[in-house]
């Protein structure tokens, strides 16, 4: 399938009207993707992991922190599409971006295949009744390989199989929440994930003194949707007011305080 990118940005409309002579039309919701439109560049979700029940907590890939996923949709080009044929699909792509890749510790290995990237097909154009855009699968796993900058240490192997990825779909919520499966491997180390992620990506993090030197730590106040210009912050973070978020102390963006609950 021919696929062709997207732009969609942070005022993603999910209602149009056509005025007519005397009343306006709505228009279909449409399923839509959040992204940046600043360079065009992939749209980046500030994304938390929970462990299924019955994964073993104390495994080595069972302690995954909140990472960067990346969404994008792209519209089938396939004249089809045009005329809602049920069997041309548009699609989603999917990214894992690791925060820890790029560290003291590890950098990605230039000499081994990565599969940076995988798609599948939405199963409609506009949302279920639950406001849900559904991908049930992709066409395989994403895969980071990583040496290690430690003489006499193994590398890693990162895999990322997604499934079941549910983009959430209001006039207050465009496409800026999902929900997902996933299965990561570390390696040999195989466990399973609840998944979900918020738009836009926003970091958290202050640089004090600390006994003369630079520390870098978490800032709250960068996470709060509301501008304060009493303390200087002269506006809001641009996460919406509908998620409770808080700063991760390890990622150091702002996620979803308490992301096993239900939503919404």
């Amino acid at each position: 399938m021919t696929l062709r990118l997207i732009g969609l940005g942070t005022g993603v409309v999910l209602l149009a009207s056509t005025l007519g002579a005397c009343d306006a039309q709505q228009q279909d919701p449409q399923c839509v993707v959040a992204r940046a439109v600043s360079d065009g560049s992939t749209g980046s979700f500030a994304t938390s992991f929970t462990l299924v029940p019955g994964e073993d907590p104390a495994a080595s890939c069972a302690r995954l922190k909140p990472e960067v996923v990346g969404l994008q949709k792209y519209f089938s080009q396939n004249p089809a599409a045009t005329d809602r044929d049920p069997n041309v699909k548009d699609r989603v792509g999917i990214r894992s971006q690791p925060w820890w890749v790029v560290s003291k510790k590890y950098t990605v290995d230039p000499d081994a295949a990565v599969l940076r990237y995988a798609v599948g097909d939405l199963t409609t154009d506009a949302p279920g009744p639950d406001n849900y855009c559904e991908v049930p699968s992709f066409d395989g796993p994403t895969r980071v390989e990583l040496r290690s900058a430690v003489v006499g240490e193994p590398g890693l192997s990162l895999t990322y199989a997604w499934s079941n990825v549910r983009i959430y779909n209001t006039p207050d919520i465009p496409g800026t929440l999902f929900v997902a499966d996933l299965t990561y491997a570390e390696n040999t180390c195989l466990t399973k994930y609840k998944v979900k992620g918020i738009w836009p990506v926003v970091t958290c993090s202050k640089t004090i003194k600390v006994d003369g030197k630079d520390q870098v730590v978490p800032d709250e106040t960068k996470c709060d949707p509301k501008a304060d210009p009493s303390v200087g912050r002269l506006r809001g973070s641009g996460i919406n007011p509908s998620f409770d978020v808080k700063c991760d102390p390890d990622a150091l963006i702002c996620v979803l305080k308490d992301p096993s609950a239900a939503f919404p």
